[in-house]
């Protein structure tokens, strides 16, 4: 199983650290970036992407993650947009948590769905219509809707934690509770 994880300058790297963590467990993860060139994280991390999007294979994802940041150009950009298109029209999982989810909203791959949506998302989609978006919701931090994953950025656990449902990456109940123990109430294990 492969998971890519975008990456892009101002990419909100907390969003997505636990659910690459998690998926690291059970598949191989790797960043994708727009090109070769190092990005800096809204952290200050600098990272060399390890696959380019004019590069990649959709065969070759498993799973792709789309952290918040400033998206303006992501929401822009034909090739990721045509990227998520194929993944959503193949049943990949796809995932966008914050500003991810205007990305998916650019792809369409959120028309006719359930999601979750940031405020100022929201607001956006609305002054651009005139209407509020029917599919999205604030009253909770994750929703699952088929293959797409949408999170609020405060949601980070509840997005890692389902996104490891959908990918199947738990051994049972038990580790799942564990799990959700450990990193989203401090137990000890």
């Amino acid at each position: 199983m492969n998971t890519y994880v975008l990456v892009y300058n101002s990419f909100v790297q907390f969003e997505v650290v636990l659910a690459a963590y998690f998926m690291k467990t059970q598949s191989e993860v790797h960043t994708l970036g727009l090109n070769s060139m190092p990005v800096i994280s809204c952290e200050g991390f600098s990272i060399n992407p390890s696959a380019v999007l004019g590069n990649i294979d959709v065969n070759a994802i498993d799973l792709l993650v789309i952290p918040g940041g400033e998206v303006e150009e992501l929401a822009a950009n034909e090739g990721l947009l045509a990227l998520i298109r194929s993944m959503n029209a193949s049943g990949k999982t796809v995932a966008g948590i914050c500003g991810g989810v205007t990305v998916l909203k650019a792809a369409g791959v959120l028309e006719g769905r359930s999601y979750v949506d940031n405020q100022e998302g929201r607001e956006a989609a609305e002054s651009s219509k005139g209407l509020p978006d029917a599919g999205a919701s604030d009253e909770v931090n994750v929703i699952r809707d088929g293959n797409i994953l949408t999170a609020k950025p405060n949601g980070y656990v509840d997005f890692a934690l389902e996104l490891g449902r959908m990918m199947d990456i738990y051994q049972d109940e038990a580790d799942l509770q564990e799990t959700i123990d450990f990193f989203k109430y401090f137990k000890s294990v």
